[in-house]
């Protein structure tokens, strides 16, 4: 397993025991740590990632590199504050909620994304957001007005249950869908 040190020449990589040597293998490791290293700060400046997914990129883009390099610089970018897990499911879970996304929505996608169920349920608490009030402004937006009375009955169900998908896909628990349909907008 490498270790990672700083040093003014850049990042460089030495095997537990050994001193760092110049040959033309450990030039090479070396070297691919570097890179390693590079191809993940480029990828993190452009967004936050899950420590998951950016396992899942570069070992897709390194795939004749050793899985120990690779946890050494996710280690490395965790030790320096450039990765995190906490703060990519707050933001992730600030960026969904701005979309209109339910509470259910954004905890399945950020349990794919591999963030833990305690990092989630802290993101999703921190969030502090009202999610009936949410559901009946989403039913308000797009579909500007409640369901007419003089509808048939049975197109009344219809239109109750087409709004009712929508909300349950936007990942909306029942209560508060129950809750929007009923609130007079």
């Amino acid at each position: 397993m490498s270790s990672f040190s700083d040093s003014p020449e850049g990042l460089q990589v030495a095997s537990p025991g050994d001193s760092l040597s110049h040959s033309s293998t450990s030039d090479r490791a070396s070297e691919q740590s570097k890179t390693l290293f590079s191809v993940a700060v480029d990828l993190l400046s452009r967004r936050e990632h899950s420590c998951h997914e950016l396992r899942q990129k570069l070992a897709a883009k390194f795939s004749e590199t050793d899985g120990a390099d690779i946890e050494a610089t996710l280690l490395y970018l965790q030790e320096l504050n450039y990765l995190s897990d906490r703060r990519f499911a707050e933001v992730f879970a600030r960026s969904r909620l701005q979309r209109g996304q339910g509470p259910l929505r954004i905890r399945r996608e950020l349990l794919q994304r591999g963030v833990g169920n305690d990092l989630v349920a802290g993101a999703l608490e921190q969030l502090d957001a009202d999610w009936f009030a949410l559901a009946a402004e989403l039913l308000q937006r797009k579909f500007r007005e409640p369901i007419a009375p003089a509808l048939s009955r049975e197109q009344q169900f219809k239109e109750r249950a087409r709004r009712q998908r929508y909300l349950a896909y936007r990942g909306f628990p029942a209560d508060a869908i129950s809750w929007a349909l009923e609130t007079d907008y």
